[in-house]
């Protein structure tokens, strides 16, 4: 178990961390399985010890959610589900296309767990307006759906200059930079990525950088070299204490979306690139959230997946127009300053937990 030291003026703040064994088997189905099941157990077991009269439970994998939502009933806490993707639904799009008939019986499992951890809780919170209307299907009645869009740690991404250490060290300080950085899992898909690169391959000042790892990233790596695109940067996750500078290194942040996807998640990274003040360039189907808070905003470019004409006329248009693309980045951190203050956010959340514990 690890322990955090709280801030000053809040020492009656406890933050703990649970640890496996092992490292997490992202990519492995099975160990993956294990791992969640072990992570649930290891909090379950936290609860019962600190019977608390409320659990806040968000991102969790259903398995584990199963088991702190168990533990929470046997020591009398209420329990709130903070939802950030409709996971059922994740699980199964994924597995049906890899794995026919048997995934779709696993995908439906995890729908019905999910509907029963959702109706066994006095509370949850969507990210996105668009679970709604799935929760309402289920049964939940509308008055337990609490709506919270994300944010970001606005005061941990503060407004820095392109040219930077990191910038300096990965020999992108002179470079026009577009950006991602991420997980790239089965909701993702890469390919825009390499396209970018090959449009670009002649100019030798853009670098197309895609900060990740995994199976995905691998790929994609393989790719570049395949292709002889030494403009396509492949970079293993940076560490926190460096993650400001990577992203003012970028002249635009990207981000990409499967239409799949879009039903069941919200791409919360973009939250983060807004405090960085950069444009957006993001392939995200038209009925995702994040697509009309962008457009209204005035903080980048939106295409549709495999939309590659439209990826690489709206890249070169941000490249070649940079100068007046400035306004962009302006928006979006206008937009971070306005909505991101975490009093506000903290006031919203004390307000769901108190209606909880009193039942109204």
């Amino acid at each position: 178990m690890q322990r955090f030291t709280p801030p000053t003026g809040m020492e009656n703040l406890t933050v703990e961390g649970v640890t496996l064994h092992r490292p997490f088997a992202r990519y492995n189905y099975m160990r993956r399985w294990r791992d969640e099941r072990t992570h649930g157990r290891l909090v379950a077991a936290r609860v019962r010890d600190f019977r608390p009269e409320v659990v806040l439970s968000a991102n969790t994998p259903l398995d584990a959610q199963a088991l702190i939502q168990q533990g929470s009933r046997e020591v009398g806490a209420k329990f709130i589900f903070w939802m950030q993707d409709l996971i059922g639904l994740a699980t199964r799009s994924a597995l049906r296309t890899r794995f026919p008939f048997l995934g779709d019986l696993i995908g439906a499992h995890y729908l019905r767990l999910e509907k029963r951890l959702l109706k066994a809780s006095e509370r949850v919170v969507v990210i996105s307006k668009n679970f709604l209307a799935p929760l309402r299907a289920w049964g939940i009645e509308v008055e337990r759906i609490h709506h919270l869009p994300n944010w970001a740690a606005l005061e941990e991404i503060p407004l820095l200059p392109k040219d930077n250490a990191w910038a300096r060290a990965q020999g992108l300080a002179d470079q026009f930079v577009f950006l991602f950085s991420g997980v790239l899992g089965l909701k993702h898909d890469a390919t825009p990525f390499l396209a970018l690169a090959q449009s670009f391959a002649k100019d030798p000042g853009v670098r197309v950088v895609v900060v990740a790892e995994g199976p995905f990233a691998e790929q994609l790596r393989s790719l570049a070299a395949a292709h002889h695109l030494d403009n396509l940067v492949i970079l293993p996750y940076q560490p926190a204490a460096v993650y400001p500078m990577m992203l003012a290194a970028a002249d635009v942040l990207m981000t990409v979306l499967s239409p799949a996807a879009s039903t069941y998640s919200v791409p919360s990274r973009v939250y983060s690139y807004m405090c960085a003040a950069r444009p957006l360039l993001l392939s995200i189907p038209q009925d995702n959230p994040i697509v009309n808070l962008v457009k209204e905003h005035r903080m980048g470019l939106v295409v549709e997946p495999r939309d590659q004409a439209g990826w690489l006329d709206s890249a070169h248009a941000l490249y070649q127009n940079r100068y007046n693309n400035h306004q962009m980045g302006v928006n979006a951190r206008a937009y971070a300053e306005e909505h991101f203050e975490i009093t506000r956010i903290g006031e919203a959340f004390e307000d769901i937990l108190h209606h909880t514990l009193k039942g109204s």
